[in-house]
């Protein structure tokens, strides 16, 4: 008897220290709560409110006693706020978070994890609400930083090429000078331009004496895109830029597109029509909602920038044939711009070679001049490079001249007389088509076998190193 009254009172002691040290743990979980950085929320399975802590009020903006014992669902309803992790647990039966926009216009970011009974129902949803507004704050000045240094890179790269509109056309021709006085006009408004004509005619020149010109470049820069010199899995993300995580490889806070550098700018897609369909598509979504989707991204960015395009290729035979999306052609061509080719224009040849002359002779300090039947050859040339190899040959016969004199000795063969045709048999005539195809391949194998490299002769040619290859390719292959 007495045996089992001592362990009696040995389990009551017992349970009483248990009891003791579970009120003590009790009392240290709930300080931890209630003194918690973040806010805590814990509610049972129909959504009702069991505790708070204080920095919920903090976080949310939102006096406890107001909504203790409240059901959750009752206040989204309500609109006493926006959202919540507990409805999103609730409706999937899994951990959600979600982004809460508060009162007092803060953003935070809940997570509700679900407690399961042994019923396998929910008996209690557990949230963790962290105030994200100064975090979301940085991320975005961020972002607005990364754009402004590219913004400036341009911006450096543009200054350092710069030149005024005189010195950058150089022209007598009447039809040329139209042409220029129309880029003028055009600044005053934001309609979207389409530059057409030959490789090396001024089209990118126009374009910057387009932007600088106009307001945009007192705001934004001008951003100039090859878009022959993207590889096309590239394309999306250096067009519309890219969030953390979008892809192996991408940088860490993510990275803005071309479109985003030139908000408030002009946007210059040079060789646009060696733009892929696909991205093409995603192209005209944006000029159409004036706003772009980061690869990898779930918010639209508003973007404003004015599109001036170029090409050397014929948009409307490619829409014709499928290669260019209707669409988009007739939204990047509100104003089309045709720009003559030098030998429209050769009265422009003399001016052009004194120009030339002048800025090569200053650049390395010589005093090469060209004698009046040298010139008078050149303005007889063709000029299938037009103005870019025009300023190419003066800079290589005056770095390479014998004399200071520039006679039509010093002149490449190519110059002095277009390359020879094969006559047609019998008499006949040649078929024009034919006729262009064999001057353009004798012309690219001259300049092939002149150059060490694809480069020199894609420059000798006055034409993009992707223009020449495909060139290359077609004769290759024959046809």
């Amino acid at each position: 008897m007495r045996k089992t009254t001592v362990n009696s009172i040995g389990n009551i002691v017992h349970i009483y220290d248990t009891k003791h040290d579970l009120e003590g743990f009790n009392q240290d979980l709930l300080s931890m709560i209630d003194r918690s950085y973040d806010a805590v929320c814990i509610s049972d399975g129909d959504s009702r409110i069991l505790l708070l802590n204080q920095a919920f009020e903090k976080v949310m903006g939102i006096p406890i006693r107001e909504i203790i014992g409240r059901r959750i669902l009752d206040l989204v309803k309500e609109r006493v706020t926006d959202t919540a992790a507990t409805q999103k647990v609730l409706e999937t039966g899994d951990q959600a978070t979600v982004t809460i926009n508060t009162r007092t216009g803060r953003q935070v970011l809940s997570t509700g994890v679900p407690v399961y009974g042994l019923d396998r129902r929910i008996k209690r949803v557990y949230c963790n609400l962290r105030d994200v507004t100064d975090l979301i704050r940085l991320r975005e000045q961020y972002s607005a930083s990364q754009k402004l240094a590219s913004r400036y890179l341009i911006e450096l790269q543009n200054l350092r090429s710069s030149q005024t509109a005189d010195e950058r056309f150089v022209t007598r021709n009447r039809e040329m000078r139209k042409l220029i006085e129309l880029v003028f006009r055009m600044a005053r408004v934001d309609s979207n331009l389409l530059f057409t004509g030959e490789s090396g005619v001024g089209k990118d020149e126009l374009a910057k004496l387009l932007h600088e010109a106009s307001s945009r470049c007192e705001k934004g820069s001008l951003v100039k895109v090859n878009c022959a010199a993207i590889p096309e899995d590239l394309m999306e993300s250096e067009f519309f830029g890219y969030e953390t995580g979008a892809f192996t490889g991408a940088r860490s806070g993510g990275k803005p597109g071309y479109f985003e550098i030139a908000d408030q700018g002009t946007l210059f897609l040079d060789e646009v029509g060696e733009l892929p369909l696909a991205l093409q598509a995603k192209l005209l979504t944006v000029l159409q909602d004036r706003q772009v989707l980061r690869v990898g991204g779930t918010k639209p960015v508003p973007v404003d920038c004015r599109i001036v395009s170029a090409t050397n290729r014929d948009l409307e035979q490619m829409v014709r044939q499928g290669l260019f999306r209707e669409e988009l052609y007739y939204r990047i061509n509100v104003v089309p711009i045709r720009i003559p080719p030098l030998r429209a224009r050769a009265d422009d040849i003399p001016f052009l070679i004194a120009h030339f002359l002048e800025r090569y002779n200053s650049r390395y300090h010589l005093r090469a001049q060209f004698s009046p039947k040298a010139i008078e050859t050149l303005c007889n040339y063709n000029w299938p490079g037009n103005v870019r190899q025009l300023m190419n040959l003066v800079e290589r016969l005056v770095v390479t001249a014998r004399r200071s004199i520039i006679d039509i000795d010093q002149l490449p063969a190519e110059y002095l007389a277009s390359p020879a045709l094969d006559p047609a048999p019998s008499g006949e005539v040649t078929p024009l088509k034919q006729a262009v195809r064999r001057l353009e391949e004798s012309l690219v194998e001259q300049a092939m076998q002149r150059s060490a490299t694809r480069e020199e002769a894609a420059s000798c040619l006055g034409i993009s190193l992707s223009s020449l290859t495909r060139r290359l390719r077609r004769i290759r292959q024959g046809h």
